[in-house]
């Protein structure tokens, strides 16, 4: 059995002190046991879970507002730029291919990768058709039957024929092509920000954000931006 000593100091002029006795007494007792503490509930267990599905839900059932709801403003924003960027990747490939139609007379139904791609390449489907020709000789140099097929597999005609009314509107088609690109990587780097943070949530909650207190621990920093790893003595 563990005991503690207290040192207590007695004021002289307290009742019932006897006149000889010492202004500092020492006294033995024993501690109060430690109180058990609870077990955690089923849905702080499942904290990690949380994290996964919303990034700073797990923190927050933990106790951890601080760090939960930066996970949550980081999530809003990583969600709100894939959409974004997205949504405007869209309308710039719709603006292109309007553009196909209205300035190269292009087929408004074709709208695959290769014939878009043909027409980024490519001032005119004729001029395409030539290079599919000097492939088709070059891929089978001694089989007259075989570049015929393949002339006739990868050519576009009829429908598919385009020509681009002068080259200042080709090159316009081409830069909105670049910038429909790179707002479709933008929206992809958004993506994987927001599997970044779900991974970094569910770290955080299993190793670091612990039910209770913990003297391991993760504090924001706002002085210099960034976190950093604590332990409490």
């Amino acid at each position: 059995m563990s005991f503690m000593i207290a040192l207590i100091f007695v004021s002289a002029d307290t009742p019932r002190m006897p006149e000889d006795a010492q202004d500092m007494v020492v006294a033995i007792t024993e501690p109060s046991p430690p109180s058990t503490p609870s077990p955690p509930s089923r849905a702080e267990r499942l904290a990690p879970l949380a994290s996964l599905v919303l990034p700073g839900t797990g923190e927050l059932i933990r106790g951890y507002g601080l760090k939960g709801e930066l996970f949550l403003w980081g999530d809003g924003l990583a969600i709100a730029g894939a959409a974004g960027f997205g949504w405007d990747a869209a309308n710039k490939r719709n603006s292109s291919i309007s553009m196909t139609v209205i300035y190269a007379d292009a087929n408004p139904l074709n709208r695959s990768r290769t014939y878009l791609g043909a027409m980024e390449n490519y001032f005119s489907s004729d001029d395409y058709n030539v290079s599919v020709a000097r492939e088709a000789r070059s891929l089978y140099p001694d089989d007259l039957a075989a570049q015929q097929e393949y002339i006739a597999s990868n050519s576009f005609r009829g429908d598919d024929f385009w020509m681009w009314g002068s080259d200042s509107l080709w090159t316009e088609f081409l830069n909105q092509r670049i910038r429909m690109r790179k707002a479709q990587q933008t929206s992809t780097a958004f993506l994987g920000l927001m599997l970044l943070t779900r991974v970094a949530s569910v770290m955080d909650v299993a190793f670091f954000s612990p039910v209770g207190s913990s003297r391991l621990g993760i504090v924001p920093r706002f002085d210099i931006p960034g976190i950093q790893l604590t332990w409490r003595f």
